[in-house]
């Protein structure tokens, strides 16, 4: 049997080059994390899960990973929230309401947001409203329907998170897709080609 070519990332993890797909982990720690709970890494690879300090590893759904040609972009908001790390959740205002994140009723289209104070003599004030994006920003629609389409409100005012600092590192778990034997990095993942 002819030997396998493996790329041997810089923490010591294997993957096949041109063949399966593997794993690798980056690591981050509080001072990487934005206001708005995001993690920025300069890699194109698919990223799957966010392991804490505490070892437990956190499955992230496509809503919380955003990739452009040069770099991925996580949402830690939701295991902050598990963990219960967020001391101030996100909120908004419209002529209606003080509307905070509730993503328990998000749907496939949209984030939602749920009434927490109706302004004094308004009414027909819907419980839930509904916006496109997890962090929107004054003047953005906030929609009615879980659909995020239709009739909406306007955002007046809109306030991020706040969160507890992470404790030590955490690692963001990546795979790495088939590569070239050439060169010693997989977009800013460092490796080194080795036969086994």
């Amino acid at each position: 049997m002819a030997p396998r070519k493996f790329v041997v990332l810089k923490n010591r993890d294997l993957a096949v080059v041109n063949g399966s797909t593997g794993l690798t982990r980056i690591s981050f720690i509080q001072d990487d994390v934005s206001d708005i709970q995001t993690v920025t890494f300069a890699t194109t690879n698919p990223c799957i899960a966010v392991i804490d300090n505490d070892g437990i590893q956190w499955d992230l759904n496509s809503k919380r990973v955003w990739y452009t040609e040069t770099s991925v972009t996580i949402d830690i908001t939701d295991i902050l929230n598990a963990k219960g790390m967020i001391t101030v959740p996100a909120y908004f205002t419209t002529l209606s309401g003080r509307y905070e994140r509730e993503p328990a009723f998000d749907t496939q289209s949209g984030y939602s947001w749920k009434l927490k104070q109706a302004v004094s003599g308004a009414t027909n004030v819907p419980p839930y409203l509904f916006t496109k994006v997890e962090s929107p920003s004054s003047g953005d629609p906030a929609y009615l329907s879980g659909a995020a389409t239709g009739t909406y409100d306007t955002i007046q005012n809109a306030y991020k998170a706040t969160a507890s600092a992470i404790d030590g590192s955490w690692d963001a778990i990546f795979t790495v897709s088939t590569v070239e034997p050439s060169g010693s990095t997989i977009t800013g993942i460092t490796y080194d080609v080795v036969i086994r």
